[in-house]
């Protein structure tokens, strides 16, 4: 809500007060930025924790201010309701955050006082960054009357985001002994496009804090740089404007403008959910194994989220082929399970949800208007996703194991959980529990299919999606049965999807090939199989690799940065979004015939 909107009685003080918010956020950045990035001695410690309290100590004050300067004040807290909940928040840290830390230090016993207290810091100064930047982006004029498409708003702000993950990883609190710029952009990348990818083995390079900043890299990139500042602007700085919800409608292929509410606050709300239950169940089920990981619980989140925004990224220099893991059965299964939550997309799970909800208020007798039903979308997504993985699941068994030799302990005990867990995570996950170079050619190419397809629409995965690939099989069950519609599940769909479908899978293949070639180009002496599923898994946003990686030299790895870029936000969507539309002129061409 605009600052009129609720009356201002003193134009010259907000101006001030606007001026000092400002100057209090630079602050703050600055301090986020130390805090974060580098090691801090108790002095040093306290002293931002002084300067972090008189900068929120301000920002209290200002806020008073404000109230007592406008007429509206109810109008006043519905639009920074973000504001005064951390004002709120900082009083309660002013003159009890002593107690709070010593009852957060007994709830987590092996927490230091010092790391809770940096985590509080840094806590309370990014909700104040990303409050004055969501503000600051609405309140923009010149920002408000560009007419940028959502593809090319999705990609700079994933390029920002990479920029900005690069220089924390740089920073010398990230990393044991320094990382080079090449090596830090690519890390950077694969995290914010939940790849998996990567040229240096994490556990040893990155810190203990350095892999905190990978998670929430992670975990900003699966739910989408966008996704969770819509959510933040709509919830907290007063909502959207109209063209930008009708943007967000776009982007998260939801039919009905009013529910783009709910379905952030759906994304939101299932997402941490789903993670915090898996770090929870992740972590029963490796406590008392005889060789559990080091800090168990921190193993057990980042797993949780690397896995259910299909990143790939492991805290094991082996990955889940280490041998303390590799047997877990119970383990992999939340892996697994978690790998297909998040790559079934959220209007699914959000459909699905509503059919299961009124499923059950039929059974209590409850009456309903009109009874939720699976969309024709939900249907498509879940039959293709389950022959997916099942017809992967028995392919894989047939090549490496029925006609194959198989590898790997768990492979040579257990061959169809290997074959089904190769099967999950080929769908953009990156996750392994056998060498990837181990595999025989027949499952390779095998795997690269499954790479190329890819999750759903509307998730944290990547590839062409599910929904295209059987958009494909529609169109060509059309041609070959001469229907004159694409039809499923009792519906006819469009013809301009199938055209949309088609183009997708023609752009994907031929940038994967360009990214292939390239590659080939610049590394010669390196098998060339291995280097298109190099190049299959960087599109797909895959992380799987057959231990080449880090044999790659700084050119071909800015390939692959500019490869995964783009296979996250979408071949198509990335050139639609550098691309300006021609208006329809209502005329057509006369019709004419082309030999097939």
């Amino acid at each position: 809500m605009p600052a009129t909107d609720y009356d201002v009685t003193h134009p010259r003080i907000k101006r001030v007060l606007d001026t000092a918010l400002g100057l209090g956020g630079i602050l703050t950045l600055g301090l986020f930025c130390l805090i974060l990035g580098f090691p801090l001695d108790d002095a040093r410690r306290d002293l931002v924790g002084l300067a972090t309290r008189c900068i929120l100590g301000g920002f209290v004050l200002q806020e008073a201010l404000r109230f007592l300067i406008v007429r509206r004040r109810f109008a006043l807290l519905r639009s920074r309701r973000i504001e005064v909940l951390l004002a709120t928040a900082s009083i309660l840290e002013i003159f009890w955050g002593d107690a709070l830390i010593r009852v957060l230090q007994q709830l987590g016993s092996d927490l230091a006082p010092a790391t809770i207290t940096l985590f509080y810091l840094g806590g309370a100064q990014l909700a104040l960054l990303a409050s004055l930047s969501l503000r600051a982006l609405r309140e923009n004029r010149w920002l408000n009357g560009r007419t940028l498409s959502p593809g090319l708003v999705f990609t700079l702000s994933f390029a920002l985001l990479i920029v900005v993950g690069t220089l924390l990883l740089k920073t010398p609190h990230a990393t044991q002994q320094g990382i080079s710029w090449i090596d830090a952009l690519f890390v950077a990348t694969s995290a914010v496009c939940v790849t998996g990818l990567s040229p240096v083995d994490i556990s040893t390079v990155l810190t203990q804090h350095g892999q905190w900043v990978l998670l929430g890299l992670i975990q900003v990139g699966g739910l989408g740089i966008m996704t969770l500042t819509y959510f933040f602007a709509y919830f907290t700085a007063g909502g959207v404007s109209l063209r930008n919800r009708i943007g967000l409608q776009d982007l998260l292929s939801e039919e009905n403008l009013s529910h783009v509410g709910t379905v952030l606050a759906l994304i939101i709300v299932f997402t941490f959910g789903v993670e915090l239950a898996g770090a929870f169940l992740i972590h029963a089920s490796l406590t008392g194994t005889p060789q559990a990981p080091d800090n168990l619980p921190f193993f057990a989140l980042f797993h949780s989220v690397s896995a259910f925004c299909n990143a790939g990224f492991s805290t094991l220099s082996s990955g889940l082929a280490d041998p303390r893991v590799q047997g877990e059965r119970g383990f992999l299964s939340l892996i697994m399970l978690l790998i297909v939550l998040g790559g079934l997309g959220f209007p699914v799970v959000k459909n699905f949800w509503e059919f299961a909800a009124g499923a059950v208020k039929r059974r209590l007798g409850l009456r309903l208007q009109a009874p939720p039903r699976l969309t024709a979308n939900s249907r498509i997504v879940l039959v293709t996703t389950t022959a997916l993985l099942a017809g992967g699941t028995l392919l894989l068994w047939l090549t490496e194991f029925a006609f194959g030799r198989g590898t790997g302990v768990v492979a040579a005990e257990s061959p169809w959980f290997t074959a089904l867990f190769h099967s999950v995570t080929a769908r953009t996950a990156g996750f392994n529990i056998t060498p990837v170079e181990a595999l025989l050619p027949a499952s390779a190419a095998l795997m690269m299919f499954l790479m190329f397809v890819g999750g759903s629409p509307s998730s944290t995965a990547g590839g062409i999606k599910t929904s295209t690939l059987a958009l494909a099989f529609l169109s060509l069950r059309r041609v070959l049965l001469g229907r004159r519609d694409i039809e499923a599940f009792g519906r006819r769909l469009p013809d301009d999807l199938a055209n949309r479908a088609l183009a997708t899978l023609l752009v994907a293949m031929g940038f994967i090939t360009a990214v292939a070639v390239t590659l080939c180009a610049l590394h010669p002496e390196l098998p060339a199989a291995d280097l298109v599923f190099e190049a299959v898994s960087a599109v797909g946003t895959v992380g799987l690799s057959r231990a080449l990686t880090p044999q790659l030299g700084e050119s071909a790895k800015l390939v692959l940065v500019v490869a995964m870029l783009v296979g996250r936000i979408g071949v198509l969507t990335f050139l639609l979004g550098f691309i300006t539309r021609r208006q329809p002129t209502g005329l057509r061409l006369p019709e004419t015939n082309v030999v097939l």
